[in-house]
């Protein structure tokens, strides 16, 4: 197993050149212990991290009428109700829960473009390397959003395959109809001009994504993933970032004026049953007791999309909407709406079943905690912002932990949960429903503190003692000393226009969709590289024909 990901990294050396952490990667990312003739993994869980796209704090309840699959994930694990995403926006949550490590030491502050240059930057380590390394066979189906050009592409960051979006779908535009978005159009032309690419590995199989069939065809090739591993009787991670249920919806034709809610209570129905169709898969293959299935979403819900988007519960923002000039208080803002997000750990006879659990913990404990579970080693050479879930072996209870939360494009550390407490040097918003934005950013010396375990709306700000406020300020200046003296990584956010995917230069939105969609085949690494391909659009053509 060292061979081969020695000889995998060597293919990754000569094009990026990052040597140092194929080193890193060859001395740490290995199984802590293995055995002649049998599987690296055999003590470890199959491992399902599924994560929403945009999904509240109050669209996921034990009890809502439009997710009875979510609700077998209840039944059968335990939901934490103080969970916090990486960051309150799309890339830097990514880029944070495949890392382990917050923006500031990881690079990732602001989303990428469809004509970015790069994506995470080579130097950090994901996920998907380090379960590869552990011996599992690794899959992204959904949106990756973390690079789209060869050396960023999934395939070059640890997973051995993957099918979905490059970034969101509204980054582009698209011939599906009906597809409902309230800030702009999502039907070609708009302001991209660029149809939504879907991929497959290194190729373009599609552009522009028919999105009312996305989610029926990420069913399969997720289902088709586990089942090549299975066969292969390897454990696997599937790591499947869903496209829903992000604006532009288009929810299949099947779950059209099927909730009662609008076309969001569809669209949360068929992200439902996709749920339901990895749970009746691992059920029927009597793989259920062995696997770790998590639920989240990457952030809160995108308030400008009014009836379009979800609910964040009772994380409303009251301050902000009050007191701070008004504006959202939700996705893209560190108001709790914006990060606090369902989290559903299901893996029975492991986890106890039908239990709500009131932890503080984080996207960024995922990392150190599949450490445990699947048997791979972290590297010295940088820190991490994480600690061991619950449900992990050798996990200690910290009623007083603190919890950093990044704001978008921001460099510096100014807001964090510690404890119940909820901390801010500075508050800030984006648009709203009503298309308000606000009176911009406040800054607050001393910081502006809410109570959230009686407050969390954050509509009152509580006295603090001097001596409490001292303790905050020397929590943000030892976090930041911390971050200074780390290793740290830089992204290069430089924009390329030639660089967009596209997988017809002589179309006006490289359409190519005039030979059917191709089903994919995800039963065989090497299959996947050499079968035929829609319109055969090669890497090097995808990227380079400029």
């Amino acid at each position: 197993r060292i061979q081969i990901l020695f000889e995998d990294s060597m293919v990754s050396m000569a094009t990026t050149g990052t040597v140092v952490v194929m080193l890193t990667l060859l001395r740490y990312v290995t199984p802590r212990s293995t055995s002649s003739g049998s599987d690296t993994t055999s003590n470890g869980p199959n491992i399902i991290l599924i994560m929403a796209d945009d999904l509240g704090y109050g669209d996921v309840t034990p009890s809502h009428p439009n997710t009875p699959n979510l609700q077998r994930l209840f039944t059968s694990g335990t939901y934490f109700t103080d969970y916090h995403s990486a960051a309150p926006v799309c890339t830097p949550s990514r880029a944070g829960l495949l890392t382990g490590r917050l923006p500031q030491r990881n690079g990732v502050i602001s989303n990428f473009e469809p004509n970015s240059r790069a994506g995470l930057p080579l130097t950090e380590i994901t996920l998907g390397e380090y379960m590869r390394g552990a011996g599992y066979r690794t899959g992204i189906i959904g949106k990756w959003h973390l690079g789209h050009t060869p050396k960023y592409n999934p395939r070059s960051r640890g997973f051995d395959y993957w099918y979905g979006l490059p970034y969101s779908n509204d980054m582009g535009c698209t011939f599906t109809t009906p597809a409902y978005q309230k800030q702009f159009s999502p039907s070609c032309p708009n302001r991209f001009n660029l149809g939504i690419p879907v991929f497959e590995n290194f190729d373009i199989v599609e552009q522009p994504a028919n999105l009312s069939t996305l989610s029926a065809r990420y069913e399969k090739h997720a289902t088709a993933f586990m089942e090549s591993a299975r066969q292969a009787n390897k454990k696997f991670f599937l790591y499947f970032p869903m496209t829903l249920v992000h604006t532009p919806l288009a929810p299949a034709e099947q779950f059209r004026n099927t909730s009662g809610q609008g076309h969001f209570g569809d669209t949360l129905r068929e992200l439902d049953h996709t749920v339901g169709v990895v749970l009746d898969y691992v059920e029927a293959k009597d793989l259920r007791n062995s696997t770790l299935i998590i639920f989240t979403s990457d952030n809160g819900p995108w308030e400008v999309e009014c009836e379009l988007a979800g609910e964040a519960g009772p994380f409303k923002g009251t301050w902000q909407r009050t007191e701070g000039g008004g504006g959202s208080a939700s996705k893209m803002t560190t108001w709790e709406g914006g990060h606090r997000v369902p989290f559903i750990a299901s893996w029975p006879g492991t986890i106890k079943p039908g239990l709500t659990d009131g932890t503080l913990i984080s996207a960024y404990d995922i990392v150190p905690s599949l450490a445990v579970l699947a048997g791979f080693n972290l590297p010295p050479d940088r820190k991490f912002d994480g600690r061991r879930l619950p449900f992990v072996s050798g996990y200690t209870p910290s009623p007083e932990r603190a919890i950093f939360i990044p704001e978008d494009d921001e460099e510096e550390l100014v807001v964090a949960r510690w404890g119940k407490h909820k901390v801010y040097y500075k508050t800030t918003t984006v648009v709203d429903c009503s298309g308000s934005s606000g009176t911009g950013s406040h800054y607050h010396n001393p910081a502006l503190v809410f109570d959230v375990s009686q407050d969390p709306s954050e509509g009152r700000p509580i006295s603090s003692s001097s001596d409490f406020l001292r303790q905050v300020e020397a929590l943000f200046k030892d976090k930041r000393s911390d971050i200074k003296k780390d290793f740290r990584s830089h992204a290069d956010y430089s924009l390329d226009k030639s660089l967009r995917p596209c997988c017809n230069k002589n179309h006006p939105y490289c359409a190519c969709n005039d030979n059917p969609v191709r089903e994919g085949n995800a039963v065989d690494d090497k299959n996947v590289d050499t079968v035929q391909r829609t319109n055969n659009v090669s890497q090097a053509e995808l990227y380079w024909f400029f």
